[in-house]
């Protein structure tokens, strides 16, 4: 050591003066670089400097050093970001590279090759969206010539993981402040990679190539994903796949899952600006491994092959059946072949654009551990739910989007559930779609069905046989869903206890003791789960109704037809026609004879959210009034001149009735028969009758007034006393003279 500074010594004893009074500042200024840089990189004043915009991008590093200005290395380097809807980060052990000082003069930090080791990226997608600030034409730019490493270990892009040890160039140059940026041409590289899919395995001993380069874009121009229309690049890869084990075991269809044989997949495609090249392909060639539902095990082979050419894609898919096996009754089998006619890969089109290119073949007939995927397109809402383990055998021609007649899907077991106003029709369904021109006319067929509310634990309150549903729809697939239409029938299905249907009447009011019944339907529902039209009937024998404090027991008989109102939104109907028949009615507790009315509304208006409210103009034929005025009083608290003729003969009554929340009203009532006039506002809030009557005999008349179960009798001026009472609805064209 003392023989080299002795040298060292020597050595500028010997230089001119003029070099030794330059060299020697330099070198003191050079060991103050050293020791400064050196420690300023490894102390919290870089990072602080380096992350100044941390919710942008971050840098940490365990420790660094450089030798001179602009040269720099990281030692277990880590950058995060965040750059709109993408979190992204990079991990490396080492990376070294120079910074040019020059271009710092013109706003500009410029890295020269930058080496890496053992690199590690992860890209995932944030539902928050992190803008950059508006844009500068000052603002600073970051350019990087190229980054470079032979040691590139894993990427990571949300669920898809590719790892292995390969080696990657790319380089690029970004404005700050929302300015351009632009790839230079990159280049990833594994020649022994895996790829898996939520720890899922894809691929293994893949060797793939992929090469690309961005023209300059910005964060708003084009706008997500069309940014692959400033791209170009390939794509290589040959890589071994697990193959494929579906079908049913005798438990149910098993998930997509791999087995012990290999696969292989083939790829070789060029993108330019938004297109495939002309001549990519991709083929893909696996076992298949199928369980039957009777547990029986099979081996296939499938095969998938895609084609670039001139003027689209070309797809073919199979799986064909066992040598030996009867083509057309042998399960899970599969043959497609497809054309796309473009080469666009980029969403430039609306979603009925893109179906319009495509054409060709589809027939399979295959056994599934779940129908539900068949959900989403049956209709614009899922109200018309298809699950299960179940068949398809679908024979499918497309030309140009449209499936053509002749077409067929046909499912011989499927479960059924189908949500209309708030109740779900729910069994065991077959069904059978074929297109004629066109259309789609689709016929489902439940043996057995139960009717129950939506969302509620309650039992089934509605039991039948022979559910039909005709769907009609369109045969173009980008309007499949919105043009659908249901045709929803069935008969004389039970109903065990008619009190289940107390949730949609009003309370206390009107409501059914005891009873039960049968019911028809026939309901047209649109695709959005819509009743638009439809007809219920309803017969019971020996039910008990509560109407206020009566007790009725007797026969019913409901008949409406309803028709969705185009002046509201929701579960509003006009009633068409609503008729109720009311046989051998008797009051509990009374000795009169069986009572009998026909009740009409006509210009009804039906809400049906729970609970129902109905109104509308009501016309009442009716065996006598002997159970209007028995809502108000016990017959004998009346004169005995009306005792005497409230059984003489039939009667007609029209009123104004609303029913909701607990109200019966029957406003503005007319009932008449040869000896009798009657005029009543009568309201049942909570099961407690109130309101006023007048009943008119010749020249006799009498009023009651009653409210909280108190009953006034008014003799005198009866009908002047009547004509002053208030209304409990809109007028309606009804008078006392």
């Amino acid at each position: 050591m003392l023989r080299y500074r002795h040298r060292s010594t020597e050595l500028m004893r010997k230089l001119p003066p003029i070099l030794r009074w330059i060299l020697w500042p330099l070198g003191v200024l050079y060991a103050l670089y050293l020791i400064v840089a050196n420690i300023f990189i490894n102390t919290s004043l870089a990072s602080a400097q380096v992350n100044r915009v941390p919710e942008t991008i971050q840098a940490k590093w365990s420790w660094a050093w450089t030798l001179w200005p602009g040269q720099i290395c990281l030692h277990d380097l880590t950058l995060h970001g965040h750059a709109r809807l993408l979190l992204w980060s990079a991990h490396g052990d080492s990376a070294n590279g120079r910074v040019m000082l020059w271009p710092l003069f013109r706003r500009e930090l410029r890295f020269g090759t930058v080496f890496t080791t053992a690199v590690t990226i992860d890209v995932q997608p944030t539902a928050i969206d992190h803008k950059p600030p508006p844009m500068r034409a000052d603002a600073w730019r970051i350019t990087v010539d190229r980054v470079s490493t032979s040691s590139l270990q894993q990427l990571r892009w949300g669920d898809f993981v590719v790892d292995g040890m390969g080696s990657a160039d790319t380089g690029f140059t970004h404005q700050l402040r929302g300015g351009p940026t632009q790839v230079f041409p990159s280049r990833i590289a594994m020649p022994d990679a895996r790829v898996t899919f939520r720890q899922w395995p894809l691929l293994h001993a893949a060797k793939f190539e992929f090469k690309f380069a961005f023209d300059p874009f910005t964060h708003e121009q084009p706008p997500g994903w069309l940014k692959a229309e400033k791209a170009v690049g390939s794509l290589t890869i040959e890589a071994a796949t697990m193959p494929l084990a579906l079908g049913a075991n005798r438990s149910g269809t098993r998930k997509v899952m791999t087995a012990p044989l290999d696969g292989h997949l083939s790829a070789d495609v060029s993108f330019d600006r938004g297109e495939l090249a002309p001549g990519g392909r991709l083929q893909w060639n696996a076992p298949v491994a199928i369980t039957d539902a009777d547990g029986s095990q099979q081996s296939r082979r499938g095969q998938l092959d895609l084609a670039v050419q001139p003027d689209g894609v070309m797809l073919n898919a199979r799986i064909l059946p066992p040598p030996g096996a009867d083509a057309v009754k042998a399960m899970n089998q599969l043959e497609a072949n497809l054309h796309f006619a473009s080469r666009r890969v980029l969403p430039l089109r609306a979603a009925g654009d893109d179906l319009r290119l495509l054409s060709g073949t589809a027939d399979a007939r295959w056994h599934f551990e779940s129908l539900q995927w068949l959900t989403p397109l049956t209709a614009s809402k899922p109200w018309l739910h298809l699950d299960g383990e179940g068949d398809i055998d679908a024979a499918l021609r497309i030309d140009a989007g449209q499936l053509a007649s002749g077409s067929r899907v046909d499912l011989p077991t499927v479960q059924l559930r189908a949500s209309v106003l708030d109740n779900v029709f729910a069994g065991d369904a077959s069904a059978h779609a074929l297109v004629e021109g066109a259309k789609i006319a689709t016929q489902l067929a439940v043996d057995r069905f139960t009717l129950a509310p939506e969302g509620s634990s309650m039992p089934p309150y509605l039991r039948g046989r022979a559910l039909t549903m005709n769907v009609q729809s369109s045969a173009n697939l980008a309007h499949l869903r919105d043009a659908l239409v249901a045709h929803l029938q069935f008969a004389n299905a039970d109903v065990p206890d008619l009190r289940t249907y107390n949730r949609y009447l009003p309370g206390k009011s009107l409501y059914f003791l005891a009873g039960s019944g049968h019911m028809s339907g026939d309901l047209t529902v649109d695709g959005k789960g819509d009743v638009s039209a439809g007809r219920l009937q309803m017969n019971s024998d020996a039910s008990r109704i509560a109407l206020g404090v009566s007790r009725l027991v007797g026969n019913l008989r409901m008949d409406t037809q309803i028709r969705l109102a185009q002046r509201a939104a929701g579960h509003t109907f006009d009633l068409r026609d609503f008729s109720l028949n009311m046989d051998g009615v008797r009051v509990e507790g009374s000795r009169d004879p069986p009572w009998w009315a026909r009740f009409t509304i006509d210009h009804g208006r039906l809400d049906w959210d729970r609970p129902m409210r109905l109104r509308g103009s009501a016309t009442m034929v009716m065996k006598d009034v002997s159970l209007l005025l028995s809502l108000y009083a016990d017959r004998s608290a009346f004169p005995k001149w009306i005792a005497r003729i409230i059984n003489d003969g039939q009667a007609t009554a029209h009123a104004q009735v609303e029913a909701q929340h607990g109200d019966f009203v029957l406003d503005h009532l007319v009932a008449s028969n040869k000896r009798i006039d009657l005029f009543a506002h009568l309201r049942i809030r909570d099961g407690k009758p109130s309101g006023d009557l007048y009943a008119r005999w010749g020249i006799l008349g009498l009023g009651v007034a009653m409210d909280d179960g108190k009953r006034t009798f008014h003799l005198l001026n009866a009908h002047r006393w009547y004509e002053s009472q208030p209304d409990l609805l809109p007028p309606a064209a009804t008078s006392a003279h």
